[in-house]
């Protein structure tokens, strides 16, 4: 896990050295992920202003109703409505694929099927697939520093299920994310 890290960041940042783009490299962290306990970051490089590739590692837990802990990596690829500049409000939209590994264990005593399933017994440990499509917003207020909000919607594959109790195991989710990243661009 370690070398596809380390090797990610050497291809980013051998796009940065060749880089002629204004904008080039962003560095971003997600704020909303403060409330999963562990901080998110992202390498964005942009090329001719119009198109973004994005990298992502995220890692939480969430302890509201049941015990759900995640980890994976995202690559996003973007198309921005407009040039990236300066005091801008630049929307884009694009597609995504990652990796997620969770572990849920939930202790549910009524068979509730609501949208977040409450009350519903879960116990498992898998690795999924995730893809979709994402749409936002940068924001640059000055130079160097950035806002950017995304919204995502896909749909995740498990594979590797490990089910610890006889209920059947779950084969996929809906895969929502919801991201606020304040960010540095080189």
């Amino acid at each position: 896990m370690k070398t596809v890290i380390l090797i990610m960041l050497l291809i980013i940042i051998s796009f940065r050295i060749h880089s002629q783009d204004r904008v080039g490299l962003l560095v971003k962290t997600n704020v909303l992920n403060t409330l999963a306990k562990r901080p998110a970051i992202s390498v964005e490089k942009t090329f001719s202003d119009k198109y973004g590739l994005e990298l992502s590692y995220t890692t939480g837990e969430l302890n509201w109703g049941r015990d759900y802990k995640f980890n994976g990596f995202l690559l996003r690829a973007k198309i921005y409505a407009d040039d990236i500049e300066t005091h801008s409000l630049i929307p884009f939209y694009g597609l995504y694929a990652g990796n997620l590994n969770k572990q849920i264990v939930s202790k549910g005593e009524v068979d509730n099927t609501g949208f977040f399933s409450i009350g519903r017994t879960l116990n498992f440990h898998a690795n999924s697939f995730r893809t979709g499509a994402n749409i936002g917003f940068l924001f640059i207020p000055k130079k160097h520093f950035f806002l950017e909000s995304t919204t995502a919607l896909g749909y995740g594959k498990y594979f590797n299920v490990k089910n610890y109790i006889s209920n059947p195991a779950p084969k996929g989710y809906l895969d929502f994310q919801l991201w606020f990243s304040l960010g540095y661009y080189f």
